[in-house]
C-alpha cells in the first residue's frame, strides 16, 4: 500500500476539500475540517486507509470525543493514492507507526514560506539524515515547485591560466607544492579562449566560466585587464559569463561588473572546521569576504564545496549551513565530488558514492530552494541514470566539456545525448535579473563571521 505524507499547514483545509470534491452542505463541511484541523494542530493523527476505503484509527485518534469523531468521517474516502494520513506536531508519539522525516518537514514549510536565512545547523543535520529515498523524493517536491524541473543549465569551465599557484589546497593538482606532472602555463590568449566559448556554446552552454590558478588578483594588473576584455568579448556572444580567480579587491569586483560579468565563483570547499585540514593559505574568512565583496558588487555568488575530502558527515551540513545562513543565498552551489589526483594528499581517498551526492543535492534543494544546484566536479564517474537521481533530487546545471580545468569531464556530444535520453532542455541564459545585492554592510560583516 502507498502511503502519501501530509503535514499540517495553512492549506490543509484547502487540500482536503480539492481532494474530495465536496458537493453537498460545502460551508458546513468547511467549518467541520476547520474544528478538525484545530485539534490536529495539538495532536498526531495516523489514518491507515485500506482498499475497501475503511480506515483504522490510532491511538490518538481514538481518544476524540464522539462527535467529533462523527464529524471527521468526512475525510474517510481518500483517493487510494492518499491512503495514509500522517500529522506531523510536538505531541508526536515516537512510538507511532508512521512519522513525516525532517525532510517532509522542511520541504513543506520551504515551499509555504519561500527561502529562508535563519537555518539551525541541527535542523539542517536533520533533512540530511533523513532516509535518502525520502529526502530524494522531497527535494524533488521543493525543485518542482520552485524551478523548471526539465530545464538543466549548461556551463563550460575553462582554465585560462594553468598551475603555478602558491595555494596548498590538499585536492588541487594545480598548486606549485605538489608534483602531479602540471607545468605551469601563462595566461591564455584572447583568441583562444574566444575560440572555446564559441565551441561551448555551439554545443549548448549558455554559461561560460574562466579559471585561473591565482591565490588573488593583486599586483595582477595587466592579466586582470585582459580578463576583462574577455569577459565583454564572452558576453557579447551572448553567453552568461562567470569568472574563479581567487581572492579580489573591491575595486576589481566592481570592473567586472561593469565589464558584464554575470557570476563570480568562489567556493567554501568544506566546514569552518575542517578547513584547516584542506588548505593553510587562505583562511576561511577570507573566502567569505571575497563572497561579500561579489555580492556588493551586484555580481551574483556562486559557492558550493567538494565532498570526498575526508570530511565527517556533520561538515558537509556545516558547509550547507554557511551558505544558507549567508544574508542572501548564493544564486549558484556547485556541489563537487572529489575527483583524487596523483601527486596531490588526497591521492588515496575512496571515490564518493551516488547516494553522497544525492543527500547534498536534495539538502541543499530544500534549505537554497531558490539556488541553481550544480553537479559539478567527479560527475563523469556516475552513469545517466545515476544522473538523472541527482537531478530528480534537485540539481539543475552542469558542468558540461571534456574538461573541467585539468580534470576529466563528461564531453558535450556525452551530454547531448543524456538531455536527449532523460527529457530535459537546456536553459536560456538570463541577463534581466539583476542579483540581489548584500543588506546593510553589518549584515554581511556577521556572515563573515559565522
Amino acid at each position: 500500500m502507498f502511503h502519501g505524507v501530509v503535514v499540517v499547514g495553512v492549506n490543509f483545509l484547502a487540500f482536503v476539500s480539492r481532494t474530495h470534491g465536496l458537493k453537498k452542505k460545502e460551508e458546513e463541511q468547511r467549518r467541520t475540517l476547520k474544528q478538525g484541523c484545530v485539534w490536529l494542530k495539538k495532536h498526531t493523527l495516523s489514518l491507515n486507509f485500506q482498499n475497501s476505503g475503511q480506515f483504522n484509527c490510532s491511538a490518538s485518534f481514538r481518544k476524540l470525543s464522539a462527535k467529533v469523531r462523527k464529524k471527521m468521517q468526512i475525510i474517510r474516502c481518500f483517493q487510494p493514492r492518499f491512503r495514509s494520513l500522517i500529522i506531523k506536531s510536538p505531541f508526536s508519539s515516537s512510538t507511532s507507526s508512521f512519522c513525516s522525516s525532517a525532510a517532509a518537514i522542511q520541504a513543506e514549510r520551504t515551499i509555504r514560506d519561500g527561502p529562508r536565512n535563519d537555518w539551525s545547523k541541527d535542523e539542517i543535520k536533520s533533512v540530511y539524515d533523513s532516509p535518502v529515498l525520502d529526502l530524494l523524493f522531497h527535494g524533488a517536491q521543493v525543485h518542482r515547485h520552485a524551478h523548471n524541473f526539465r530545464e538543466v543549465q549548461q556551463c563550460t569551465l575553462l582554465s585560462v591560466k594553468t598551475g603555478g599557484c602558491s595555494e596548498d589546497c590538499s585536492y588541487c593538482p594545480q598548486s606549485s607544492r605538489y608534483d602531479t606532472g602540471l607545468k605551469a602555463q601563462k595566461l591564455m590568449n584572447k583568441d583562444a579562449v574566444l575560440e572555446a566559448a564559441e565551441k561551448a556554446k555551439e554545443a549548448g552552454s549558455t554559461r561560460f566560466c574562466m579559471g585561473a590558478a591565482w591565490r588573488d588578483t593583486v599586483g595582477r594588473k595587466t592579466n586582470f585587464n585582459q580578463i576583462l576584455e574577455y569577459v565583454k568579448e564572452i558576453r557579447g556572444m551572448g553567453m552568461e559569463v562567470c569568472c574563479t580567480l581567487g581572492m579580489l579587491e573591491k575595486q576589481q569586483a566592481v570592473e567586472l561588473k561593469k565589464a558584464g560579468l554575470t557570476a563570480y565563483n568562489h567556493n567554501l570547499d568544506t566546514s569552518r572546521e575542517y578547513y584547516p585540514n584542506i588548505i593553510t593559505t587562505r583562511s576561511y574568512d577570507d573566502r567569505l569576504e571575497t563572497l561579500q565583496l561579489v555580492r556588493e558588487a551586484g555580481i551574483s555568488v556562486c559557492s558550493g564545496g567538494i565532498i570526498g575530502l575526508g570530511e565527517a558527515e556533520d561538515d558537509r551540513v556545516g558547509l550547507l549551513h554557511t551558505l544558507a545562513t549567508l544574508p542572501t543565498h548564493p544564486e549558484s552551489v556547485p556541489i563537487n565530488a572529489l575527483i583524487a589526483v596523483k601527486g596531490t594528499p588526497l591521492q588515496d581517498q575512496k571515490p564518493v558514492e551516488i547516494w553522497e551526492m544525492i543527500r547534498m543535492i536534495a539538502t541543499a534543494r530544500i534549505v537554497m530552494p531558490k539556488a541553481m544546484v550544480r553537479l559539478s566536479a567527479g560527475r563523469v564517474r556516475f552513469s545517466m541514470s545515476e544522473q538523472a537521481l541527482c537531478f530528480l533530487a534537485g540539481a539543475n546545471s552542469i558542468f558540461t566539456g571534456e574538461k573541467l580545468l585539468t580534470t576529466p569531464n563528461n564531453d558535450f556530444d556525452a551530454d547531448q545525448m543524456m538531455f536527449k535520453v532523460l527529457g530535459l532542455t537546456p536553459k536560456p541564459p538570463k541577463f534581466s535579473e539583476e542579483p540581489v545585492r548584500a543588506f546593510e554592510g553589518e549584515r554581511c560583516q556577521e556572515a563573515v563571521s559565522i
